[in-house]
């Protein structure tokens, strides 16, 4: 890649709290790797993103927790934060949309898009709940998407199949907020970016990138079902004001200013220098944009739109390096409030960030979805990372160490380990440079079965072979400049043993011919996979947290809850789960399965025939591969004990 200036972009993590694993490998860990690697080639690098501190999850949330948006947003910012510096990402600008200088650009820009006749205005019926009083946008409502048919689309996009829409387009719309029905459609009026009129200049844009897979995929088909225009403006409290006349009350849609924090970012980095002007004016910059596949259209034909529309040239993003989706085990979506997956911050608090880099960079899913797995776990880290890797680094440099004085023989390298690792090099830039972090990161992996296979092949320890252990030198040397974008700790220990400082990609071909090691080992420590996946399994069920002191419901909230008496008439185990019953339980005029993480408590032997009581108009969720139909209430003290009638009462009866 000839550019000078590489600017890479990872998508802004929302402020409604932590991402768990699939968010950091398809975003925040991917961009590090990008920048690292550009960085190692000796390019002009600059990394940003920042905390979506905006939009109607934001709003939602703050308003569950009883607490101002503004408030939700800094913690969550602040946790956000902890969480990057934890697996070891370093952004040269990790800022948030509640910056000055990201709402005086994001005001700026789109008075540029209504000058040069981009923006438009509707005044159109949108959806308004009767009972919160309140225009219901994005994830204010929820309903089933017309498209692919699952019915858990938002407001403004199904993210199970990709689709950007809007509210009305919804099929049994519902809302969020009171999880009621009675929503009408109301007049009001909305700024819209014009992308019928971008259409052109778009699909010129778009084929002049080569995109492929998804990424191609999923523009195409907005392409093809006709580009229409796209509100930028909400009927929302929290968020940035539109600058238009008439438009006060109204705030930018969410994805209608975060996108453009690539901009205002990397102006904030440089403050009043105009040097911010390299990496987004003319052709000697490359942008690489790190996400998931529910992204892509946002940042392949809206947010290059905008760009556009702006009048202003702005390079428009090069590489859309979107990964499918790391679900958890069974092929289960994360999910906080469920108890399913695993979250950064308790991530960190099992394993290091850096051998957590390695797991989700080794699996991270191109090309199709993968599932979290235990297995794989153990085989990446203890298998592939410690036993192959960290094992023939410490082998190789120990031996140098204990048998040579420290001091790497002064011979020439082996053109066998030459040529070996100058393949291995040529398929990681290729893989690297096309997006495939994955398979370039397996490219070292297969250097380093290479490397062990030359080491104990040439039998140093026996034959004093300087040739042999130069070449060793030589090929620990190149794993770990390769590893530097993945595991720039460890790497960066092993090349401080062979005396390279801030590696760089020309000390690949360097021979250390003579050179001195430093006497430090370079050692890491077996995982306990089964220790911490009992951890992890003790906090996946649905959350047991209380509600805070201080907080009531109305009666008319009590009231929606379905509270019913169930016989328990069957107990199954669920694999791979040590905390978790599947139940089948009688309700009277039906039968439900429900998934309880009553397992460590109670024999299956001496559940069945029981009658409990269950909440039974609990949204349906799959929990390790288990549709769940209602949820069994319990009280939790020294012990955990079933809340069950007295007298006993027919299975169905209501509780009130």
């Amino acid at each position: 890649m000839d550019k000078q200036h590489v600017l890479v972009c990872s998508a802004w993590p929302y402020a409604s709290g932590v991402p768990h694993l699939g968010n950091m490998v398809g975003s925040l860990m991917s961009g590090d790797v990008f920048a690292r690697y550009y960085r190692l080639r000796g390019k002009d690098v600059l990394y940003v993103s920042g905390t979506d501190a905006h939009g109607t999850r934001i709003e939602y949330e703050a308003e569950q927790e009883g607490i101002s948006p503004a408030e939700l947003a800094d913690r969550n910012h602040r946790r956000i934060v902890e969480v990057i510096e934890g697996f070891g990402i370093r952004f040269d600008n990790y800022t948030t949309t509640e910056s000055p200088v990201h709402k005086d650009f994001v005001r700026d820009i789109y008075l540029q898009m209504e000058a040069e006749g981009y923006i438009c205005t509707k005044v159109e019926q949108r959806a308004y709940c009767r009972q919160c009083e309140k225009f219901l946008a994005d994830r204010f409502i929820v309903g089933t998407c017309p498209k692919c048919g699952s019915p858990h689309a938002l407001g403004n996009q199904c993210d199970a199949c990709g689709t950007i829409l809007e509210p009305e387009e919804l099929i049994e719309p519902r809302c969020t907020l009171c999880e009621g029905s009675d929503i009408e459609f109301k007049e009001t009026k909305h700024w819209y970016l014009d992308l019928p009129k971008l259409s052109d200049a778009l699909q010129e844009y778009v084929a002049s990138k080569g995109f492929q897979g998804n990424v191609l995929r999923f523009t195409q088909q907005m392409i093809n079902d006709g580009l229409r225009p796209r509100a930028m403006t909400r009927d929302i409290d929290w968020g940035i004001a539109a600058p238009f006349e008439g438009a006060e009350g109204k705030v930018f849609y969410v994805w209608g200013e975060a996108a453009l924090g690539y901009v205002s970012a990397v102006v904030e980095y440089f403050a009043s220098d105009e040097r911010w002007r390299d990496f987004w004016f003319g052709n000697d910059v490359f942008q690489i944009y790190a996400q998931g596949k529910d992204n892509i259209t946002f940042h392949t034909l809206i947010f290059p739109g905008q760009l556009i529309a702006s009048g202003q040239g702005y390079h428009l993003p090069d590489q859309i390096a979107a990964t499918e989706y790391l679900n958890w085990i069974g092929g289960d979506s994360f999910s906080k409030s469920r108890g399913v997956g695993l979250y950064c911050d308790d991530a960190l608090k099992l394993m290091n960030g850096e051998l957590w880099r390695f797991y989700l960079l080794y699996s991270r899913p191109e090309g199709r979805d993968v599932n979290f797995s235990w297995e794989e776990l153990e085989k990446a880290v203890n298998g592939i990372l410690i036993s192959n890797i960290a094992n023939l680094c410490n082998r190789v440099l120990s031996f140098v160490q204990s048998q040579f004085d420290g001091i790497v023989p002064d011979v020439a390298v082996d053109a066998e380990v030459s040529n070996a690792l100058a393949e291995c090099v040529g398929k990681y830039e290729a893989a690297i440079e096309s997006g495939s972090i994955a398979q370039a990161l397996r490219a070292v992996c297969d250097l380093a079965g290479f490397g062990n296979e030359y080491f104990q092949r040439k039998k140093p320890w026996a034959t004093k072979d300087e040739a042999a252990v130069a070449s060793a030198v030589h090929f620990v040397k190149g794993m770990a400049l390769l590893l530097l974008p993945y595991m720039p700790e460890f790497a960066s220990s092993v090349l401080a043993v062979l005396g390279v400082q801030d590696g760089a990609w020309d000390d690949l071909e360097t021979e250390l011919r003579g050179t001195a090691l430093t006497e430090d080992r370079v050692l890491l420590e077996r995982i306990d996979v089964d220790a911490i996946r009992a951890q992890t399994e003790a906090t996946e069920s649905p959350s047991e947290e209380a509600e805070p002191e201080g907080v009531t419901v109305s009666y008319e909230e009590f009231q929606r809850l379905d509270l019913r008496i169930a016989k328990i008439l069957e107990v199954s185990e669920i694999a791979g789960a040590d905390r978790l019953y599947q139940l089948r339980v009688d309700l009277g005029s039906e039968t439900r399965t429900c998934v309880a993480g009553i397992k460590q408590h109670f024999e299956s032997s001496d559940l069945i025939g029981k009658s409990v009581l269950v909440l039974a108009n609990l949204e349906p969720t799959t929990i390790r591969g288990v549709r769940s139909e209602c949820m069994i209430l319990a009280a939790k003290g020294n012990t955990l004990g079933l809340l069950e009638p007295n007298p006993s009462v027919e299975p169905g009866s209501s509780v009130s």
